[in-house]
C-alpha cells in the first residue's frame, strides 16, 4: 500500500505548488494542523474519537481595527451512521466587518488495508450572516456608488465538501469551501469558493521524539497562501513549532499535553511585510480535548470441549 500513499502525495504537492502563494485569504489560523475540520468537513470521519476545541485569535497586535478571530470546533465518530459528525462556530471580526457562521458536518469513512488506513468523504451545511458598520465608514469621495453607507447585515448559505485520506504516519487532504458561490462574482458580501490543500507526517524519530511536518495551501480566484509548519514532540507530552505563512508571517508554536486528553498551546507570529512597523505581531491560543472511545473487543468463544 505504500505506493499507493506515494501517488496520493506526489499529486497533493503538485497541486500545494501549483496554487503558489501570496497573501491573506480566508481565515488565517496558526494551529490548522489542529483544526483541519474547520475547513474539510471530511474530517470527522477519520478518528475513532471525540474532538472538541476552542481557539482564539488576535491578529495584528497594535494596529487598529486589526482582525480577531475565535471559533469552536468539535466533530467525532458515531458508529450507527458509519461516519463523523462534526460542528464549527466561528466569530471573525476586521475593521468594521463582522462575521459569525455556523455548520454541521457529516463524512464517511472508508477502511484500507485491513484498517491501517482510512479515507474519508464529507459535507458541511451552515449558514453565514456577515454585517458591515457602514455609518462608520469614510470615502474619499462621498458619492460614491460602490460605498455602503448604511450599517448592513446579509444572511448567505454555508456548503461545503472534501476528502481526506489518513495512513502510516501520514495524512492528506482536500476540500472546497463556500461552494454555492462564484469565484469570480464576490462582493463584501459574497465570499468567493475557495480550495484547501493541505498534508502532514508524523515521523518518529525514536520513543521519545517525533516530527510532524505539514504543508497547508488556501486559494481563491483573487489570492493564494502557504503556511508550512513543523512541530516537534518530546515524549509525547511537550511541542514546540515553527511557522512560515508565504510572504506573510513566521512564528513559533508551544504546547503541552496537561492531562489526560486536555492539550493547550499558544502560538506568536510577527509579519514581515508592510505591516511589519504597524503592529507588534499576533497572538493565539487553543484548548483542546479528546475522549477516547472505546473500540469494542471481539467476542470470545469458548471451545466446545470446555463447554460441557
Amino acid at each position: 500500500m505504500k505506493h499507493i500513499l506515494n501517488k496520493i502525495f506526489a499529486a497533493t504537492f503538485v497541486l500545494l505548488f501549483a496554487v503558489g502563494a501570496s497573501a491573506q485569504n480566508e481565515t488565517v489560523i496558526a494551529h490548522f494542523m489542529y483544526h483541519s475540520h474547520v475547513f474539510n468537513p471530511a474530517v470527522a470521519g477519520n478518528t475513532r474519537d471525540i474532538y472538541i476545541s476552542a481557539l482564539a485569535r488576535q491578529q495584528w497586535v497594535g494596529f487598529k481595527d486589526a482582525p480577531s478571530t475565535q471559533l469552536l470546533d468539535a466533530y467525532g465518530y458515531v458508529k450507527q451512521i458509519h461516519g463523523g459528525v462534526g460542528l464549527v462556530v466561528m466569530h471573525d471580526m476586521l475593521g468594521k466587518e463582522r462575521s459569525i457562521s455556523a455548520r454541521v458536518s457529516y463524512a464517511y469513512s472508508q477502511r484500507l488495508a485491513g484498517g491501517k488506513a482510512y479515507l474519508s468523504a464529507g459535507v458541511s451545511l451552515g449558514f453565514l450572516n456577515r454585517s458591515v458598520r457602514g455609518s462608520e465608514l469614510v470615502y474619499q469621495q462621498s458619492s460614491d456608488q460602490s460605498g455602503i453607507y448604511d450599517n448592513t447585515s446579509k444572511w448567505k448559505p454555508y456548503f461545503a465538501m472534501g476528502i481526506e485520506f489518513t495512513g502510516w504516519n501520514a495524512t492528506v487532504g482536500f476540500a472546497v469551501t463556500h461552494l454555492d458561490q462564484s469565484q469570480k462574482d464576490a462582493t463584501v458580501f459574497k465570499v468567493p469558493r475557495h480550495y484547501m490543500a493541505y498534508a502532514k507526517y508524523n515521523w518518529d524519530i525514536n520513543e521519545k521524539f517525533s516530527l510532524t511536518p505539514g504543508i497547508f495551501v488556501r486559494s481563491s480566484v483573487f489570492i493564494t497562501q502557504a503556511e508550512v509548519n513543523i512541530n516537534a514532540t518530546f515524549r509525547k507530552r511537550i511541542v514546540a513549532g515553527l511557522i512560515y505563512r508565504s510572504n506573510d508571517a513566521g512564528g513559533a508554536l508551544l504546547g503541552v499535553h496537561i492531562w489526560k486528553g486536555l492539550f493547550a498551546s499558544y502560538s506568536y507570529d510577527f509579519n514581515f511585510g508592510r505591516l511589519m512597523n504597524s503592529q507588534t505581531g499576533s497572538h493565539e491560543i487553543n484548548l483542546s480535548y479528546t475522549i477516547k472511545q472505546k473500540t469494542p473487543k471481539r467476542p470470545f468463544y469458548k471451545s466446545q470441549r470446555y463447554m460441557n
